[in-house]
This record gives C-alpha cells, sequence and structure tokens, in this order.
C-alpha cells in the first residue's frame, strides 16, 4: 500500500515520517531524491541557464538559501524550478510503486503531494496541519529566514482547505510530540488491519 504524507512547510511532516521509520515502515522522501538531483551538475546548469546564475555557494555547489529566495520572489521562476525537478522526482517514485508489494506499506514523503498530482500514484494521503502562526515560528527558526520569506514559501503552497479536500487522513499536530507519536500508531495500526483484508 502505497501512503502519500504531506504537510504544509514545518508543519511536523517529517517527524510523522521519523515515527514511522523507527519502526521499519520504508520511507520514499522527496526532498532526499531533490537534494541528490540538485547536486547533478547537468540540473545545476539547466538552473542557471533559466533562472539565475547566482546560485552557487563558495565550493561551487548549489546555495539553497539563494535559491529560495530568487524563486519564491518570482512566482515564474519557481514554476520554472518546479518544472525542472518535478518530472524528475515523479519518475523516481513511479519506479518504485512498479516494485512494491500490495502487502507493504510504503510512505511516501512528498512536500508537495497535491501541488504535483502525485497523490494520484498513491492508495491514501494523509495530512500533516499545525495553525500558521505556529508554522511561521517553526518555519523562521528551522530554516534561519525571514519572516517575510517564511509568508511566501506558506502562501506558494496550496492552500489548507484545499489539502484537506483531497486527503484521506487529517493530523493535526499543535498538540505534544508524545500525542502526535500515539495518533500516528493509531493511523500504522488502522492501515496495516486495512492491508491485512
Amino acid at each position: 500500500m502505497i501512503i502519500g504524507l504531506t504537510g504544509g512547510i514545518a508543519s511536523g511532516k517529517s517527524t510523522v515520517s521519523n515515527i514511522l521509520n523507527k519502526i521499519g515502515v520504508k520511507i520514499v522522501d522527496a526532498d532526499k531524491i531533490s537534494k541528490k538531483l540538485s547536486e547533478r551538475k547537468d540540473i545545476i546548469k539547466e538552473i542557471q541557464e533559466k533562472i539565475s546564475k547566482d546560485i552557487l555557494d563558495n565550493e561551487n555547489k548549489l546555495d539553497r538559501i539563494k535559491l529560495k529566495n530568487i524563486v519564491f520572489n518570482n512566482k515564474e521562476k519557481l514554476n520554472i524550478l518546479n518544472e525542472i525537478f518535478h518530472p524528475k522526482i515523479r519518475e523516481e517514485f513511479k519506479k518504485i510503486k512498479l516494485n512494491s508489494h500490495k502487502h507493504d506499506i510504503i510512505i511516501f514523503d512528498i512536500p508537495l503531494l497535491f501541488e504535483t498530482g502525485m497523490y494520484k500514484l498513491c492508495d491514501k494521503n494523509i495530512l500533516v496541519y499545525i495553525d500558521k502562526d505556529i508554522q511561521i515560528k517553526r518555519l523562521i527558526l528551522r530554516d534561519n529566514i525571514t519572516e517575510e520569506l517564511a509568508e511566501k514559501i506558506i502562501n506558494s503552497q496550496m492552500s489548507l482547505e484545499e489539502k484537506k479536500e483531497k486527503s484521506d487522513i487529517l493530523i493535526n499536530n499543535n498538540k505534544t510530540i508524545e500525542e502526535l507519536e500515539i495518533k500516528v500508531m493509531e493511523i500504522y495500526n488502522n492501515l496495516l488491519k486495512e492491508i491485512e483484508k
């Protein structure tokens, strides 16, 4: 069973992913695939040609903060970046799905699950969400960015209401980590019962 896992940035999606990973669930992380892709010279060259030459750090590697500042201040450039990465990421997920067994639970951890249409590859979709004010504070702390950039990143994503409508399972993460773990285990056990039918 392929489960799509998503959530607004800094909503706790990775925490949910880590809880499931600790109990042995296979996690396929779109961010990790994206990071590997962003190390490829051909992709860096394409970003430089289509978005900006000024995206490298002192070691000639992709500077993700510079790139974020460029694309989240220019919707057209954000769309171009997505056009570079999303088809390649989608292909990786398709390969994994083809090789999966129906009695396994595999989590597709995808920040832009709905925006990219990759939710259609999944049997069920889980959304992790939190209140926007908490989300902004977490994002500023986690990524060491300004409040203005945090707001732009959050606003570039699909609205929470739209995501809720497309989701099969909702996890409100405004509470403690202990309560989150209990909720995640409850969901996992229900999914196990479903695949055993």
